[in-house]
């Protein structure tokens, strides 16, 4: 089977796929599973590979200092502390350069999310999804990003 996805459903449906348990699927079944992880494997690797380049690269040096600052700020502020490693207009500035630089990264991996990426293989009867779902605790969403693996 043939199917045409976008890498952002491909990068779902890995995430739900990689921590999948098989028990219930009959042994040709777990074969054929583990064959579509294969075929989406490379393609969410790859989009991780190049999100944590694009927040590396994008993102400023300052941002990580900033975020064990803004932890323990928002730690010590739960406890009433007085010691604050920042004031509060600093945390709110450091919030906002945080928004607006995760913004910049949302908009850069867009086009790649977007990307559609031809995948082949073989499907699993609705019988066999049906004990997948039965061997994993998935939600409907969980189980939704799976639909298209059935024929």
């Amino acid at each position: 089977m043939e199917k045409c996805l976008k890498t952002s459903e491909i990068v779902s449906a890995y995430k739900v796929l990689s921590g999948a348990k098989y028990q219930k699927l009959e042994d040709a079944d777990k074969i054929r599973l583990w064959k579509i992880s294969r075929v989406l494997k490379p393609i969410a690797l790859q989009f991780e590979e190049d999100r944590a380049d694009a927040v590396k690269t994008l993102m400023p040096e300052s941002i990580s200092e900033g975020m064990g600052k803004a932890q323990e700020y928002e730690r010590l502020k739960a406890q009433n502390a007085d010691n604050l490693p920042m004031t509060e207009d600093e945390y709110k500035g450091f919030v906002k350069e945080l928004a607006s630089c995760s913004e910049l990264v949302k908009n850069a991996m867009r086009e790649i999310l977007e990307k559609e990426v031809r995948l082949e293989f073989e499907p699993l009867s609705e019988e066999s999804f049906g004990k997948l779902l039965a061997s994993n605790d998935w939600n409907l969403t969980q189980a939704g990003h799976l639909e298209f693996i059935v024929e």
